[in-house]
């Protein structure tokens, strides 16, 4: 105010060239004033804004002050008090200070805006996606709150091929809710077969609501990989938990998007590698962030050293699907989910009792953890494949009940030129029941729980896992094919000795052999639980419950800890 009130005083004694005072001139316009009038007009443009900035704050202090004088009733009151007080305040302002006000008031408006919205967090830019299902609202008390443990850290574990002496001791945790055996309500070991038969196999109403669930995951899917294709597979009844559920899932979802489009699409992320295992782990990461971002879906682990990459998640109750999260695993253009599913519908043409044996066998390998791949073990599918031979070459009084793989029509076309002589031993072999015989109650056909028996001691007593091979094309018990590449198994405990692990051959790759990530360690496990299957299951009173009664160390697992005795 002092500033401008120095330029706007009149200079009365100011004189013209005549001698003459004239009052027209009203500022000095000696050179070093007319240098210093922008420096104060600065200064008096700096003080307003100033003023302006503590104006809005001190009006907001005395809105506060009246509205606690007059209390809650009165607020009417308080308001036209503000008000008041706001017209006092700018009543005295000249018309340029009114400007400068609301000019400064616009520009405090705009940096306060700029600077929330960069401060905004990135999860609420996320668009809501409509899903072609009904959402299903969860109430806070359904939501299970995590519960923790306090215990010892968990160490890395021992990489396959590590020196004993480079190996960390890692004890077990202790589950926050343990796990208990499965308990039936039927008395003996075929009741109580028959009832776990009847729990696994996987209901119409579990199809269709994974149906539901890759239908809603194509709909989250479509704005980031146009064109695809969301299929999904249920091997048993996803409505009752079981031991290591999370860990081997019974969904698999395969997501299938053309190769070249995928590739023009992820050939920057990628820096020009454009090879299938990379486009598949490329695919699979931007679907799994698009899932758990929009979808929902809870991240559990990726499995990225097997042959085809995969994701296990976890589908949210949001969704309105199931009525409990149920673990998925995800991947990208895999064929293995299709060749699992068109084996196990196929076996069920030939013989009912080929699904039901496949779905023990695997229940069995889950509750007893010998088929979590990434630790060395087979994979559901290979325990299936196992499930196949033994059925092919079993020496039952009835004959092999299925043949070989070239005979399956589903997939016939899948394996090549069809090979008629395995087709022919199995015709030989086979012996149908005629009509006598099938009428004949004194001589049934073997149930599933022989079947079940007989098998645990077929792989724990009779198959020698050194000399023979797993191969289902051919049908027959021999040595590994030429084209099958020979797996050499190192032991930890004795540096520079090997053996030749197990030969599993892949019917639809036959130059792959689906053992090949099978450690010294896992082998002796799996050798180790076909014994005890096949001792309890020999018993007079053997017990489903005690066959299945999840594993759980109890002593920090060392390669040191499996015996080697059995044999091979």
């Amino acid at each position: 105010a002092q500033a401008r009130s120095w330029y706007t005083r009149p200079r009365s004694n100011t004189t013209t060239a005549e001698g003459q005072p004239s009052s027209s001139l009203r500022y000095r316009k000696t050179p070093r004033q007319l240098s210093c009038r922008p420096l104060h007009d600065s200064i008096y443009k700096t003080a307003v804004m100033a003023a302006f900035v503590n104006f809005q704050a001190a009006s907001d202090s005395v809105a506060a002050a009246l509205s606690s004088l007059v209390g809650p009733k009165n607020k009417n009151n308080a308001l036209i008090l503000s008000v008041l007080t706001v017209l006092c305040m700018v009543i005295p302002f000249d018309l340029t200070q009114l400007v400068f006000t609301l000019l400064g008031a616009f520009c405090y408006y705009v940096v306060q805006k700029l600077h929330a919205s960069q401060h905004q967090p990135a999860s609420s830019k996320l668009k809501s996606v409509a899903l072609p299902i009904p959402r299903k609202i969860v109430e806070a008390k359904e939501l299970r709150e995590p519960r923790r443990q306090p215990g010892p850290k968990r160490q890395p574990q021992k990489k396959f091929g590590a020196k004993p002496d480079m190996m960390q001791v890692c004890h077990a945790q202790t589950p926050v809710a343990p796990v208990q055996a499965p308990s039936f309500t039927g008395v003996g070991l075929e009741a109580e077969v028959q009832e776990l038969v009847q729990q696994l196999v996987p209901k119409p109403e579990s199809q269709r609501g994974v149906d539901k669930l890759a239908k809603a995951m194509r709909y989250m899917l479509k704005g980031t990989l146009p064109e695809l294709e969301v299929l999904g597979f249920a091997s048993s009844d996803i409505s009752r938990g079981r031991a290591n559920g999370v860990a081997v899932p019974d969904v698999d979802v395969v997501i299938n998007v053309d190769p070249s489009s995928l590739a023009a699409k992820l050939s920057q992320p990628t820096k020009g590698r454009t090879d299938q295992r990379t486009l598949q782990k490329w695919a699979l990461r931007v679907c799994a962030d698009r899932l758990v971002s929009v979808g929902g879906f809870k991240f559990r682990r990726s499995g990225f050293r097997g042959s085809e990459p995969k994701m296990t998640l976890l589908a949210p109750l949001s969704l309105g699907i199931f009525d409990q999260a149920v673990p998925i695993d995800i991947s990208v253009n895999a064929v293995t989910p299709l060749h699992n599913a068109a084996i196990w519908s196929e076996c069920g043409h030939y013989d009912a009792r080929a699904k039901e044996l496949m779905l023990l066998v695997r229940r069995w390998a889950k509750d007893r953890g010998v088929c979590h791949a990434p630790k060395g073990h087979f994979s559901p599918y290979v325990w299936s494949l196992l499930t196949v031979f033994y059925l092919q070459v079993s020496n039952l009084s009835e004959g092999g009940l299925l043949p070989a793989l070239d005979e399956f029509q589903a997939i016939s076309h899948l394996l090549g030129p069809k090979k008629h002589s395995a087709s022919q031993v199995w015709k030989a072999n086979r012996k149908p029941c005629s009509a006598e015989s099938c009428l004949d109650e004194s001589k049934p056909s073997q149930s599933v729980a022989v079947l079940l028996r007989d098998f645990m001691r077929f792989y724990a007593h009779e198959f020698s896992w050194k000399s023979e091979a797993i191969c289902v094309r051919r049908g027959h018990r021999g040595p590994a094919p030429l084209t099958l590449p020979i797996h050499i198994i190192e032991h930890d405990s004795q540096p520079g000795v090997t053996e030749p692990g197990p030969s599993v051959e892949n019917p639809f790759a036959p130059s792959n052999n689906l053992a090949d990530s099978m450690n010294f360690w896992s082998f002796q496990r799996m050798k180790d639980e076909l014994r005890r299957a096949a001792e309890i299951l020999e018993e007079d009173s053997a017990s489903l419950s005690k066959l299945l009664e999840p594993w759980a160390p109890e002593f920090p697992e060392t390669p040191e800890a499996a015996s080697p005795e059995g044999p091979e």
